[in-house]
Order: C-alpha cells, then sequence, then structure tokens
C-alpha cells in the first residue's frame, strides 16, 4: 500500500515510491493519507478503507440514536395515554 506525502508549505505530493525514485530531496514531508500522489496519482487505500469504515459507522450511529429517540417519543406517548387515545 503507497503512503503519501506533501513538502512542507507546499502543493507536491508524493507516493512513497516516486519519493524514493526521484532521490533524496531536501525538506521535511508530512504524511497525508488522504491525498493524491502529484506524479503518478497512487493514493493510500488502506486510509480511504479506514475512512470509508469510519464514516460508515458514524452513519449506523447516528441513525441508531434517532431510531431511539424515536422509540422513546412513542414510548412516552405510550405512558401518557396507555389506551391509544389521541387527542
Amino acid at each position: 500500500m503507497a503512503k503519501i506525502y506533501r513538502l512542507e508549505d507546499s502543493t507536491l505530493y508524493l507516493c512513497d515510491t516516486c519519493l524514493d525514485d526521484l532521490g533524496p530531496i531536501p525538506g521535511k514531508w508530512k504524511e497525508e493519507p488522504l491525498a493524491e500522489c502529484s506524479v503518478c496519482g497512487e493514493i493510500d487505500l488502506q486510509s480511504r478503507e479506514e475512512m470509508d469504515a469510519y464514516h460508515h459507522d458514524m452513519s449506523n450511529l447516528q441513525w441508531e440514536e434517532e431510531q431511539f429517540a424515536s422509540d422513546q417519543e412513542m414510548w412516552e406517548a405510550h405512558i401518557r395515554d396507555p389506551h391509544g387515545v389521541i387527542l
């Protein structure tokens, strides 16, 4: 899996392969897992998959919280009027 790096204070993004192929490039390189290599277009698939999984988990959590709130409202309405008479 490729790792993507960005040259500090620059818009240059390089994957680890391109960075190795170009030789030692002076400057400070920081990992940018969601970026795309400026040379070959490589992406960090593992980071993208982790981000997708996190987004999916958060969406499910939000749905579960909304469902719980809805169920709670229905239960409270039932407690107020157990015979189902709507006023």
